[in-house]
């Protein structure tokens, strides 16, 4: 049920975000006049948003539980996409897409982490499936409502806004449901328990530098290499993609059917995560990253607009079947007590790459055109060479000595301690 309430929001939100983000390069461009460097600078202040606050958010989560942070985020997400409706100065979009960013890095790590929560290691492949399923699932279905609502909207300044305020409706829904749908897992009485005792031994602080140091395993900071290099390429393509398909002649229809045709196979995700929790998470990961550098690569070297559509089926694919064994093998390698901290960390990752992306990627776009994405793929390809022996041999380790400890012993935990717990304020004595 917890699953469902967390897919379906994201089913929604997604679909918003699959709607705008294909079509707010042209808005900038036709609309505000904005230059490629303005441009640049506002994609790249949704980077800065989420680089900034997604570790510490996603530490929050940890703290204060899962579902504030989700509330706050989706709030903020929503309110950010009505802002782009206020005005056309290009200037104050910067502030938006900051705003947008923080919202997502409040949501996105509390809510991965809110699934590791829910779930065991016999079946979090498969949840995370199921979440990568819904999200994508909405990003088929913005991207092919977003030209009958900019035709409806009457085309021009407000033909974009009609699909600026479709997005903020749907946010609107998901916070709804969250809100009232979404409950507390109960693996955060037990953190709520070792902070206590942590405060109870008064550790020293080498101890404490020593016990952050024990999270950031090398199979840890190998996810977060993958996690970079991998990302730079989204970054390029927030800025660039759309514009370079429209420089070579390409309908707003067809750059809407480029981001239709990637998502679509994605709605396999359930299967691949299936796949993770029967067989290897190591190999499903390895092999899908590798694919998709592939086709970063050939996104770069061609312009058959025929062929990019393919191997953006292709690449959907790959990462169906690869992206929820990525999550839950991370999470595998993961303290549970830092589960937010660490998917946090990792979208900071993420979210570094793309900043730099979003950045580079117009100066090189201006010289050497379409390749910046070839670039991009040898970048990603690069990172999983160098983090794929460090993770292989975590899989083995991890076959040979059993995985983490599942919900329901989290949950007997959390019941052996209430009476801890109630002998701290708010509820007990000062």
């Amino acid at each position: 049920m917890q699953l469902g309430v967390v897919s379906v929001s994201e089913f929604i939100v997604w679909a918003g975000f699959g709607a705008i983000i294909p079509y707010l390069p042209l808005f900038l461009e036709e609309q505000a006049h904005t230059s490629m460097s303005l441009w640049a600078v506002i994609a790249a202040m949704f980077y800065v948003g989420t680089l900034l606050f997604s570790s510490p958010l996603g530490w929050l989560s940890d703290v204060i539980g899962r579902k504030p942070v989700m509330v706050g985020g989706a709030a903020l997400y929503t309110t950010s996409l009505l802002l782009f409706t206020s005005t056309l100065n290009p200037y104050w979009f910067i502030l938006f897409r900051l705003l947008e960013g923080i919202g997502t890095a409040a949501f996105g790590p509390a809510a991965q982490s809110f699934v590791a929560d829910i779930t065991t290691e016999k079946n979090r492949s498969k949840a995370y499936g199921f979440l990568t399923t819904a999200q994508f699932g909405g990003l088929i279905v913005g991207p092919a409502l977003a030209a009958p609502l900019y035709h409806l909207g009457g085309e021009g300044t407000s033909g974009f806004y009609a699909i600026f305020y479709f997005g903020a409706i749907l946010a609107a829904v998901s916070l709804t449901a969250v809100i009232l749908l979404v409950k507390e897992p109960a693996a955060l009485k037990t953190r709520r328990v070792q902070r206590l005792q942590d405060r109870r031994t008064r550790e020293s602080t080498r101890a404490t530098i020593r016990r952050y140091r024990n999270v950031f395993t090398l199979p840890i900071l190998a996810f977060i290499l993958i996690a970079f290099t991998s990302h730079y390429a989204m970054g390029a393509w927030d800025v660039v993609w759309s514009l370079y398909l429209a420089h070579h002649g390409a309908s707003k229809t067809y750059i809407s059917m480029t981001w239709i045709a990637f998502a679509a196979p994605m709605l396999f995700s359930f299967a691949g995560g299936m796949l993770a929790d029967r067989y290897s998470r190591f190999w499903l990961l390895a092999v899908g990253f590798g694919l998709s550098s592939f086709a970063w690569m050939f996104y770069g070297l061609s312009t058959n607009l025929v062929a990019l559509l393919v191997v953006n089926v292709l690449e959907g694919f790959a990462i169906a079947f690869s992206y929820p064994a990525k999550q839950a093998f991370l999470i595998q390698v993961s303290p549970p007590r830092w589960f937010g901290m660490v998917t946090g960390v990792e979208s900071t990752s993420m979210q570094l790459a793309g900043l730099l992306g979003s950045l580079t990627a117009p100066l090189m776009y201006a010289h050497i055109s379409g390749r910046v994405f070839t670039l991009a793929g040898l970048l990603s390809l690069a990172g999983v060479l160098v983090a794929a022996p460090v993770l292989y041999k975590a899989w083995n380790r991890l076959k040979e000595t059993g995985g983490l400890p599942d919900q329901a012993e989290l949950e007997r935990l959390a019941d052996g301690a209430r009476p801890v717990l109630a002998a701290e304020p708010p509820h007990g004595p000062d």
